[in-house]
């Protein structure tokens, strides 16, 4: 069996390539753009299946399979990395959510398939809109929260990535382990906080930031280091994300 993605189904099986004109798509294929992902559905799904989506309502079909082959959509055409040629076709676009490019090819493929206008502009309007108005929102609740602290409070870290030890999380978990800190510098632009640490529950200290890291290489961005962290040591004055921190009454 190998790893293709059709209507309603996670994976397409070997013998179905084999009998149709499809060959040319192999195991590894991923489109470099909408036209070629429309045209890889239209080849590779049966007919049936195809006829059964086009039928039903747009929202209603593409909402159906957004977990199903929208999500094989995602993780085989590796847009969630963003390292493949539909995904950078779609960032040069302005679409950046791997959510919202499978939504379009979808979206497009429905109404193709149904002969209607793709519109492709005005799908693309509607999702930066979406997340426009999503950030406004998001500032706005950020800016109520900042505005809480003040330069000389007294804040208590929250653990909100993980602990540095088995010790650490359990003295969390009986509310024996704090950590504390005073703000030193405020910025409002980055809703950032300069904190001293007072007070470190363990020796290892506090983890203040775990993310993957990715690294261009050959032209491609490639995910060099898992989950790394970043720990800050009772004494050391940092710069971290303010929701870290809850301010000490």
């Amino acid at each position: 069996m190998i790893n293709k993605i059709c209507l309603g189904l996670l994976f397409l099986p070997a013998f179905i390539i084999g009998q149709n004109k499809c060959n040319k798509y192999n195991e590894d294929y991923i489109p470099k753009n909408l036209k070629q992902a429309m045209e890889y559905f239209e080849c590779i799904t049966p007919q049936e299946t195809l006829k059964k989506f086009s039928e039903k309502n747009e929202e209603q079909a593409v909402g159906e399979i957004h977990f199903s082959t929208g999500m094989s959509i995602r993780n085989n055409w590796k847009l969630w990395a963003g390292t493949s040629k539909i995904a950078k076709y779609f960032m040069d676009l302005g679409i950046h959510h791997p959510d919202d490019m499978s939504g379009i090819i979808l979206t497009s493929l429905h109404r193709k398939l149904n002969q209607k206008e793709i519109e492709l502009d005005k799908q693309i309007k509607y999702y930066q809109d979406f997340w426009a108005k999503s950030l406004k929102q998001q500032n706005e609740r950020k800016e109520i929260e900042f505005s809480k602290f003040k330069v000389g409070d007294t804040v208590e870290f929250q653990y909100n990535y993980d602990f540095t030890s088995k010790n650490q999380e359990k003295g969390f978990m009986d509310n024996e382990c704090l950590a504390r800190g005073v703000i030193k510098v405020i910025n409002p632009e980055k809703f950032e906080l300069k904190v001293k640490l007072l007070e470190s529950c363990g020796i290892k200290g506090i983890i203040i930031m775990e993310s993957d890291v990715y690294t261009e290489i050959n032209g491609e961005w490639k995910k060099t280091e898992e989950n790394k962290i970043e720990i800050m040591k009772k004494g050391e004055t940092r710069w971290t994300y303010y929701d870290l921190w809850e301010i000490v009454e």
